[in-house]
Parts: C-alpha cells; structure tokens; sequence
C-alpha cells in the first residue's frame, strides 16, 4: 500500500492537482481501533500521555497532553520543554515517500532558520517503517535541522483524524492547537507569515489589528472560543483570551467573522453576517451561556 501511495502522490504532485498525499490506512489509526493511543514516556519526562479521550476529537481549540518522543538523532523532544523555551511548537505530519512533504521540508527549513529562537519544529512521520535511521539519512540529505520522530501509535494522527498529509498543527504555550492545515505551503514566506500571526509582537509591517471580543449575555468575557477571520480565500483561526479577546493582525481586508467553536456550556445563535473594516475594526460576539 505504501508504494501505491507514492505513486499516486508523485503523479498527483506532477500534475499540480494536489497538495497532500493520502495517509495510508493502519489498524492503529481507523475508528475501529480498540487501542487507545499513547506517546512513549521518556525517563527523565513526563509520564505517557492520555490521548483516550481525544481519539477522533481533536480540532483547533484542542488542549494538547504533554508528551515525550525519541528523536531520530537519538535525543527526546518533550512538548511543555519545547514550550518553555519557545512561544509555538510547529507539529508536522509527513512520511518519506510524500513527494508534497518533501516539497515543502526545504521552505520550512529556511524559516526555521529565521524564526528558531520562538518557534520549534516537531516533524512526526506516520509512516511506520520510517525507522530512526531511514529519517536520520532524510534529514542530512534534505539539509534539515529540526527534530524527526514516529508519530508513535499514531496519537496525534487518530486525534486529528488526519487522511492527508502533510498535516501542521501549531500549538501555543497552553498547549493548545490554535492552528491546523492540510496540504503543503509552497514559500518559505507562507510559514514566516503564518509565524509572525500567532507569534506575540509578531511583525506587523502594512498590516491592521482586529479585535473580535466574545462575552455572554451578562457581559462577561469567555475564554476558549474559536473565531475565524476569512478571507474568499482562506481562514485564520483565533482563540479568544482570557479576557474573550481575539486578537489578530492581518493584511486590510474586510474580514468575514466566523463563530467557528465556543466552549462547553455555551451556545451561539447570533448572525453569520459579521465583518471587521479593511482599515482595522472590532466588534463583540455575545455567547448564550446554557442553565447548568
């Protein structure tokens, strides 16, 4: 199955009509799976992470477990380490034979390079023979520099319910997914811009801010609600702070407001028709919170 994969990847890929390359399908990683996945516990790390509960579940809003996994250059990666020392963590889901993934190594390469110091990167490859040796000799032969590892028992893969990759996730220092794509980026850009979006005193160079507040009905800010700011092209997702703010800054458009998600024990019936000025704007999103 692995070699019909890549074939059909690398004639898609050929033919520009694709982006991401179909996951291959292993027992571990279809909703029939009993097993509840779990990551490795590295000795001096934290205890192996509970996925059970998010086996299916998992979207931009999801709180991470803290996990440990042995890097194919023999040390460990710890996810709550990589987040004190830097302000995101770049999950990448990929394979070797994925012509797309290995498309766009070379771009996030070069801006990790830039942006090293504030973000780590975590490639985590789906594919179970892609041994610690097999990555180790992708890595020197690709020039890349960040971590590579087995997505093990394909936990971030079930969670996710990831069918494509490459897959990103970026995660903040909540450990929470404030950001998912399928499909490979095509510019060493693409990830700088989408790095200075999330990054705290980002660059925000010919850009303008946004503010959507999320209150309930009393007024009261909610934290945890997921707000897309979209274009006709794409969207952005932002999670609302603790004092229900989402913050974004962006090039002039006038943004369509999305409610995309909002936190147990709340609902939202309000307009989907909501948009922010071109030149910067912020509007109040109000939240219904639920009786009990």
């Amino acid at each position: 199955m692995k070699k019909l994969n890549m074939m059909l990847c690398l004639l898609l890929a050929l033919a520009l009509l694709l982006t991401a390359c179909s996951k291959p399908e292993t027992p571990e990683s279809t909703a029939s799976s009993t097993q509840a996945p779990t990551q490795t516990a590295e000795p001096d790390g934290p205890g192996p992470a509970d996925w059970s509960s998010l086996a299916g579940k998992g979207k931009v809003g999801t709180v991470l477990p803290d996990f440990s996994v042995a890097t194919s250059d023999g040390g460990s990666f710890t996810l709550s380490e990589a987040l004190a020392e830097h302000e995101l963590v770049l999950i990448n889901l990929w394979a070797t034979w994925c012509p797309p993934c290995a498309m766009e190594f070379p771009f996030l390469e070069e801006a990790y390079q830039s942006y090293q110091d504030r973000v780590a990167v975590l490639a985590l490859t789906v594919e179970a023979e892609d041994t610690p040796e097999i990555l180790r000799e992708y890595a020197r032969s690709k020039g890349l520099s960040f971590p590579m590892a087995q997505d093990e028992n394909y936990a971030l893969t079930a969670t996710f319910n990831v069918s494509g990759i490459p897959t990103s996730l970026l995660v903040n220092r909540e450990r929470t997914v404030i950001w998912m794509e399928t499909g490979a980026k095509s510019s060493a850009q693409e990830f700088t811009e989408l790095f200075d979006t999330y990054l705290e005193g980002g660059s925000t160079l010919g850009k303008s801010s946004y503010t959507v507040t999320v209150v309930d009905q009393e007024g009261n800010p909610v934290q945890g609600c997921v707000v897309n700011f979209c274009t006709e092209e794409a969207c952005v997702p932002v999670i609302s702070d603790e004092s229900g703010k989402a913050l974004f800054s962006g090039e002039p458009y006038a943004y369509h407001i999305q409610v995309l998600s909002v936190p147990e024990g709340f609902d939202y019936t309000g307009s989907d028709d909501l948009f922010v000025k071109a030149e910067g704007d912020s509007l109040t999103v109000t939240l219904t919170r639920l009786a009990g």
